[in-house]
This record gives structure tokens, C-alpha cells and sequence, in this order.
């Protein structure tokens, strides 16, 4: 009889993977997005579709994952934030269209995140996730290489994303495949994620985004001046070869008129004009002090804005914050904005004791790339409207569950002393 009973535990273990595979399979989906490539993909929403499948299963296998999603601080904040993005619904400027943004499309990243929280519950897991990202980052960036279109000498490609966004793509991911260069990978692994890093930078570089060069820029030099257990002195001349590598080779399809701009901000109409970033940004602020508790709405940014402009007399132009604390102040409220910096802070913080950490080899790792990663992310960031972000909310949840692993070794480590 107890034999008996003990097969049927492995096998329900045996089936709960089938829940874990199906995941992976989700998260490649949302990170590589076939439906930008494949057109019958276009209609079928498979980020949704895929997250519904693993619901319904997590549904029959929830017994074996024990992470209690409300004990954990990050979890609660993204909670508290979720309720300020819900409760700006009522008072938004274009309210059917906040609703229908926060609760079918929006929906996708919030079961996202409570499912990686419930399901990714140690560091075997982590890396397999994290290996499935760089390759899906790896698998769009090459198909947008080959099959985008250089408008303007800059790369665009799918429905989803703009220049700018493709290189906030790229750099959110690129780090993580550091962590699977080190000897103790097989060759052919070290090898697929030194090539995943060349085309990563090859790719930044083609979108002419400046925002994009400056995370990059931020990366390599966290990559090369930040003590790492991930990646020595021999692996850093690599990285750094590879890189000058790349852009000299990649040189005649690169277009660098945009990233010498930069060194002539004064003359660029985002400083000046009245359209620009810093008016925009001014503009931005001023709504969320005129309704700081609500905001104008989750998803509304365009649409206060062009009223704001109307009531100036002025053309009625939709127009993005194009950048992220402006975004979610402005459209979730004084509260929204602080909940949103406050979350931020706290996931560097915890990859920062991650990497600090003693005895855990393969935490600290992880949390080394994934502080340098997350800079990037985040400096990328500020010049995007990417406050509800899919890696935003993966940096997140991941800060969540190495925070929870830590606090299982630290109770561990006392129980053995």
C-alpha cells in the first residue's frame, strides 16, 4: 500500500511537469512573439491562449507548489499597484478604453507574473527560464535582422514594437546570457549565447535608437568594471572583443548620424519644441498634480494629452510620455508613481544581496546579471512608454522568487548553525 502510494506521488510529479514545460513553452511566447513572424499566429493571441492552458493546469497541480503568493513584499506591491491601475478605471479620460486595455490585454502580464511567482520555485527552474529567454530574444532579433525594413536607416519590424522599443527588447534580455558562458556549460552552450550577445549588440546598434545605446553603453561598462562571479577577467576581454567585433563588422549597415546627435542635444527639437520630450514630460507632471490620486487613467496618456492641448488651442496631437515614471505617474497617480520607483528599487536591492551572497553559488549569479540587466532595463526605460511592460513586470516577479530563496537558505543556514 505504500508502495503504492509512493508511485502515485512520483507520477503526479511526473505529470506536474507537464504544467513547468507548458510554462516555458509561454514564456517563449511572450518573449519571442511568433505572432510578429508568423501572420496565422496574428489572430490567435498566443500569449492569452498559452497563459489560459497553464492556468487551467496549474488548477489541477497547484497542491505541489507552495509559495503563498501575499507573503512575499514585491508580491504585494505589484498587487497594490494593480489595485491603482483599477481604480483609475472609473476617473480615466477614455474609461472604456483604460478598461479594455487593463483587463484583455494587460490580464496577460498579471497571470504571467503570478504564475512565474507559483511556479518557478528554485534555481534549476530560473536558469531554464532564463536560457529560454535568451534564446527567444535571440530567435526575434535575427528574424527582425533579416526580415525587418531600415525606414530612415533605423530597423523596424512586427505590430508591436517601434525602433526604440526593440532595443529596450534586446538590452532587457542580452545579460542573462552571460550566465551561460561559464566552463561548467557545454561548449555548445557557451557558444550559442557568445553568438546570442553579438547579435543582441548588432542589433541595438541597427536600431539607431540613442535611449537603446546608452543602456548598452551602461551594460558593458557594469559587464566590465563589476566584480562577478558569473564572468572573470578572461570572459570580460571576450565580451568587449566581441562587441568592437561586431560593430566594426556590422559598420556600413549601422547608421551613426543618430547616435552623433547626441553629442548636439541643445539642437534637438526634443529639448526645444513644443512637441518634444521635455514638454512632454513638464505636461505630464502637471496632469498628475491636477488628478493625483486617480491619474488620468491607466493607458490614457495620449488622450489627456491631445485634450490638454485642445483646451490650449492648440492641435489636438496624441502623444506618448516616452518615459516610464512620467507614464505611470501620470496615468495611475502620486501613489501609482511612488508604488512603481519603490518596487523598482526594491528588485535591484535584492539582486544586489543576491550577488553578495555566501554559499548559494547559483543565486548569486543569477542575481548578478540580473542587477546589470535590470540598470539596463531601467535606463533603457526613461525614454520609453514602458510602464507596463512585460520585462518589467519579469524583472519583478524574478527579484520575488530569488528574494523567497534567499530567505529559504538564510533560514537554512541559522537551522545548520
Amino acid at each position: 500500500m505504500m508502495l503504492k502510494s509512493r508511485n502515485l506521488t512520483i507520477n503526479n510529479k511526473s505529470d506536474s511537469n507537464i504544467l513547468i514545460y507548458t510554462f516555458y513553452i509561454w514564456a517563449f511566447v511572450i518573449i519571442a512573439r511568433p505572432q510578429d513572424f508568423i501572420e496565422l499566429m496574428v489572430h490567435m493571441r498566443p500569449a492569452l491562449s498559452v497563459g489560459i492552458i497553464v492556468f487551467i493546469l496549474y488548477l489541477f497541480y497547484r497542491s505541489f507548489y507552495k509559495h503563498r503568493f501575499l507573503d512575499n513584499q514585491q508580491c504585494r506591491l505589484y498587487l497594490y499597484l494593480l489595485l491603482t491601475m483599477v481604480i483609475s478605471i472609473p476617473f480615466a479620460y477614455y474609461r472604456r478604453g483604460a478598461f479594455e486595455f487593463f483587463f484583455t490585454k494587460y490580464i496577460t502580464i498579471v497571470l504571467f507574473f503570478f504564475m512565474f511567482y507559483k511556479l518557478i520555485d528554485n534555481t534549476k527552474k530560473i536558469n531554464n527560464l532564463l536560457w529560454i529567454s535568451c534564446m527567444g530574444a535571440s530567435l526575434y532579433s535575427l528574424i527582425a535582422i533579416y526580415q525587418g525594413q531600415q525606414g530612415s536607416g533605423r530597423l523596424a519590424f512586427g505590430q508591436m514594437f517601434d525602433p526604440n522599443d526593440l532595443a529596450f527588447f534586446a538590452v532587457s534580455i542580452l545579460p542573462f546570457n552571460i550566465l551561460f558562458i561559464s566552463k561548467s556549460d557545454p561548449w555548445w552552450k557557451r557558444l550559442i549565447c557568445l553568438f546570442n550577445i553579438a547579435i543582441g549588440i548588432l542589433f541595438i546598434m541597427l536600431t539607431g535608437s540613442r535611449g537603446g545605446l546608452i543602456a548598452l553603453g551602461i551594460v558593458v561598462l557594469m559587464l566590465l568594471f563589476t566584480r562577478s562571479r558569473s564572468v572573470n577577467t578572461t570572459y570580460k576581454i571576450i565580451i568587449a572583443t566581441l562587441m568592437f567585433v561586431t560593430v566594426i563588422y556590422a559598420g556600413s549597415a549601422i547608421d551613426y548620424s543618430r547616435f552623433e546627435t547626441m553629442t548636439q542635444i541643445g539642437e534637438d527639437y526634443n529639448v526645444w519644441d513644443e512637441t518634444g520630450r521635455l514638454q512632454i514630460w513638464k505636461k505630464g507632471f502637471e496632469l498628475m498634480l491636477s488628478d493625483p490620486l486617480t491619474g488620468v487613467g491607466v493607458s490614457c496618456f495620449g488622450e489627456a494629452i491631445g485634450r490638454e492641448r485642445l483646451e490650449r488651442g492648440l492641435p489636438e496631437i496624441w502623444q506618448a510620455p516616452h518615459n516610464t515614471i512620467v507614464q505611470i505617474g501620470t496615468e495611475t497617480g502620486i501613489i501609482g508613481m511612488i508604488l512603481f520607483v519603490f518596487i523598482s528599487y526594491k528588485t535591484f536591492r535584492i539582486f544586489g544581496k543576491a550577488k553578495d551572497v555566501i554559499g548559494a553559488e547559483d543565486i548569486a549569479k543569477i542575481g548578478s546579471m540580473a542587477r546589470i540587466g535590470f540598470v539596463g532595463h531601467f535606463a533603457s526605460a526613461m525614454f520609453l512608454s514602458q510602464a507596463y511592460s512585460v520585462y518589467w513586470a519579469f524583472y519583478t516577479v524574478l527579484s520575488a522568487s530569488i528574494g523567497e530563496l534567499l530567505r529559504l537558505e538564510m533560514t537554512r543556514v541559522r537551522h545548520n548553525s
